[in-house]
């Protein structure tokens, strides 16, 4: 009866793996010396984001990827090696690298291993280049200023022979008025 309960357990907790490698982005990295404060920190860096953290046993991943083997995410056994935890996030994935590799070379306690980026396996050099990428906001805010500059030198263009004839005109009526003053 025992047995069987601890069974389903594990079959939920690999279960519960699927909901986290189908994130957009999983970061794996070892964290053996980090003492449960850093880790406690590290945790609410990334809960800033919206993003998890979770310390997960090999054996239930090693389970997990064998029973997904068929679909786009085999992976092989060697990845999961040592005390891993999954750093993740479906919205700010990016953020969610930059954070991590900030916290590595503060730390220099975590190793980043791996990840996997929407379900495809990546490096530890290609984690680091995710990194490198600029986020959500600011992409949207380099777009935004990428349309909103050529319409403001346009709006410039049309409104700069207005404010030409406008300088021509006050020009002219100055100078009338001097000829005015003068004559009279």
């Amino acid at each position: 009866m025992g047995s069987a309960r601890i069974l389903e357990k594990k079959k939920e907790s690999v279960d519960a793996l699927a909901e986290i490698f189908n994130s957009n982005g999983v970061y794996l990295f070892d964290y053996r010396g980090l003492k449960v404060s850093e880790m406690g920190s590290l945790r609410r860096r990334i809960k800033a984001l919206g993003a998890n953290i979770k310390v997960v046993k090999n054996r239930l991943a090693i389970k997990y990827f064998e029973k997904v083997a068929s679909g786009q995410m085999a992976v092989g056994r060697e990845l999961f090696q040592g005390p891993l935890a999954l750093a993740y996030s479906n919205e700010k994935f990016v953020e969610t690298a930059k954070v991590l590799v900030e916290f590595e070379k503060e730390s220099k306690k975590i190793r980043i291993m791996s990840g996997f980026i929407e379900k495809r396996l990546v490096s530890d050099k290609q984690v680091l280049e995710v990194a490198t990428l600029p986020g959500k906001e600011q992409l949207l805010a380099q777009l935004v200023y990428s349309i909103g500059m050529p319409l403001r030198r346009f709006g410039s263009a049309l409104s700069s022979p207005l404010t030409h004839v406008v300088i021509l005109l006050k020009n002219l009526q100055d100078k009338k008025e001097k000829e005015k003053g003068g004559n009279g």
